[in-house]
Parts: structure tokens; C-alpha cells; sequence
């Protein structure tokens, strides 16, 4: 396997966990799962934007190149799906 392969999934685990932490330390949002629900769905999201920005090429211009490596989708995928999650988490029991 290609270091870069690794690199880039290191990256993407990075921006995941700290996007996490961000959303449930900082802005307080609540989520199933607590910090590890967030962790997960932040990892997942940040990789779904990664896969994502492979096929939209058209957005290349956008791409803050850290090691060759776009982080402008992950962390844009990230962000919505941590926010998604958060309101299912927080959504009402009644219905």
C-alpha cells in the first residue's frame, strides 16, 4: 500500500476527530453516542467527502493543498454530517 494512501487517510481521520471534538466541546451540541457517536460520524463524513472530491474535479481551484491532499470537502462533509446527526440526536421522542 502507498504511503500516500496512508497519508491521506491519516489526514481525513484528523480532520473527522477534530471536527468532532470542535461540534461537541465547543459549540456544546448533543449527540447519540456522546464524544464517540460524534468521533464516528465525523471520521465517516470526512472520508465521504474525500470520496466525493474525487469525482468533482471542477472544484479543484477551492483545494487548501496540505501534502497534495484537498481538505476544503472533508471538512465541508464533515461538518454537515456531524450537523444532520445532531439533529436527529436532538430530535423529539413524541410522535
Amino acid at each position: 500500500m502507498p504511503i500516500g494512501f496512508i497519508t491521506t487517510g491519516l489526514i481525513y481521520i484528523v480532520i473527522g476527530f477534530g471536527l468532532a471534538l470542535i461540534f461537541y466541546y465547543v459549540l456544546r451540541k448533543n449527540f447519540i453516542g456522546k464524544v464517540w457517536g460524534a468521533v464516528i460520524v465525523g471520521i465517516t463524513g470526512s472520508f465521504i467527502g474525500g470520496f466525493v472530491d474525487v469525482f468533482i474535479e471542477d472544484l479543484r481551484f477551492l483545494a487548501i493543498m496540505f501534502y497534495s491532499v484537498n481538505i476544503v470537502t472533508p471538512c465541508i462533509a464533515a461538518c454537515l454530517f456531524l450537523w444532520i446527526f445532531h439533529l436527529i440526536s436532538s430530535a423529539p421522542e413524541t410522535y
